[in-house]
This record gives structure tokens, sequence and C-alpha cells, in this order.
């Protein structure tokens, strides 16, 4: 089965008996064509969005009336061109819905989703009766502080500092290279006057002859 949601506006100039005989009326023309009325809402009399001008008058507000039925075969258009012809009608809308236990599981979970949050909680009752202060909240935890802009020159101080050393100790291979020429002129080859040996007093003929 089709289910379908009328809407209609009725004139604001009628009493509540002939409200409710114009009602009927168009009940009856929905029951008559095999269909089964599921639903029925009066919202009584609202401004209208605009005004509606319906024959000689122009209605600013009007009395809403809502029904829903499902039947097999549909008469869209020929309940539209009846709520048309009739006086009492300031305006009329069909449309396609839903079963009634779709439409009631929809609005039970749209009541869930707007569920308001729970009262807040009573303040303790201390010794005395009177209410007590709540607990302060705890200190979050210490952070580790950033480095200032006052302690990011420190790396190129240490810069620095390493090539004062390093400059410091370059010179140590220049006194290696002076030393070495020293070092080898000590301990080249063997001195001239150690090396030589001294020479053996000559000796005289006329004495060894003797």
């Amino acid at each position: 089965m089709r289910h379908y949601e009328l809407v209609v506006v009725l004139s604001p100039m009628l009493n509540p008996a002939e409200v409710t005989e114009t009602w009927d009326r168009i009940k009856g023309f929905i029951t008559t064509r095999e269909a089964e009325i599921s639903h029925e809402e009066q919202w009584g009399t609202r401004r209208l969005a605009y005004p509606i001008r319906k024959g000689q008058n122009q209605f600013l507000e009007g009395s809403y009336h809502l029904t829903r039925f499902a039947t097999e075969q549909p008469f869209n258009r020929e309940l539209e061109t009846f709520l048309k012809v009739d006086d009492e009608v300031i305006r009329s809308m069909v449309t396609v819905t839903l079963p009634e236990e779709e439409l009631a599981a929809q609005a039970a979970a749209a009541a869930r989703a707007i569920r308001p949050p729970p009262p807040p909680r009573p303040a303790p009752i201390g010794p005395d009766g009177a209410p007590m202060a709540p607990a302060p909240a705890a200190a979050p935890a210490a952070v580790a502080e950033a480095p200032t802009a006052g302690a990011a020159p420190q790396a190129p101080e240490a810069t620095a500092e390493g090539e004062t050393a390093v400059a410091e100790a370059e010179p140590e291979p220049a006194n290696a290279e002076e030393s070495e020429p020293a070092a080898s002129e000590d301990s080249g080859g063997p001195d001239v006057e150690s090396a030589e040996e001294p020479e053996a007093p000559a000796t005289d003929p006329d004495e060894s002859e003797e």
C-alpha cells in the first residue's frame, strides 16, 4: 500500500460545527476510495505565511488539519480537484509519506537526540550543615619550558669556544715541524767530531830503531 499525508487549511470564518462538517466531508471522500485513515491532527487557527485569496475573500490566517491514509489505488488528482472546488478550503497539499510505524520510530529517535542533559549534582554538605565549596581542580602537570629567545645564542658561543680551542690547537703541528728538524739534526748521522778516531802519534823512526 502507498501512504500519503494530507494537510488542509480551512477558512477561519467557519464556526466549529462548520469546521467539523467540512472535515468530515473530506475524510468521507478519502474513505469512499477504499483508503484507510491512520492518523488525524487538528492544529487550530494559525497565521498564514502570506495572504491567500479564495473567491471574494483574502485570508491572513486559517484552520489547519492533517490526516494520513493508505491506499492501493492512488487518487491524488481526484482529491486535489475535490479540494480546489470546495469554497471552505483555502489551501491543501498531498505528499507521500512513510508508514506510521516508521514515523513513530523516527520521532522517538529525534526525541532521544534532543534529550536535555542531566541536572548538576548538588554541592556536598559540611558538618555544620552549610554547603561545602567544590575542591580546587588539580594543577596541570608542569610542561617543559621552551628555550627562550635569550638562550638561543648559546649554541654560537659554544661554537666560538670550539673554534678558539681549535685555533689554539692548530699551532701544535707547526711546533712539531720545527722540532723535527732539530731532532733530525741531533739524531742524524754520527757527530763528525765523535766519529773520527784519534790518530795514533807518529813514531819517531830513530826511537824505534833503538
